[in-house]
């Protein structure tokens, strides 16, 4: 292999691990902001959850505009009552 060859050779590697720690490094911030994204939408359940014991499916799901099977889903899994679905 000539010096040429050579060159083209490292040149090419370093620009496949400068391309691999641009993915990584985009991997991790995906998975930053899917983590917060997650833990937003627990806390809006949880909240969801709240509005819906206290003022009942239906009217939860008008104020909000979540459909009422989402929100009975939610708050059964939350472990309401039938009786506090109302």
């Amino acid at each position: 292999m000539n010096d040429q060859a050579r060159a083209r050779l490292r040149e090419a590697q370093k620009s496949e691990a400068n391309a691999l720690r641009e993915v990584v490094g985009a991997q991790k911030a995906r998975q930053r902001l899917q983590d917060r994204l997650n833990q937003a939408n627990s806390e809006l359940d949880a909240k969801l959850v709240k509005l819906v014991e206290s003022s009942g499916v239906a009217r939860a799901a008008r104020l909000t505009g979540e459909a009422p099977r989402s929100l009975r889903e939610k708050a059964r899994a939350a472990g309401l009552k039938p009786s506090q679905l109302q």
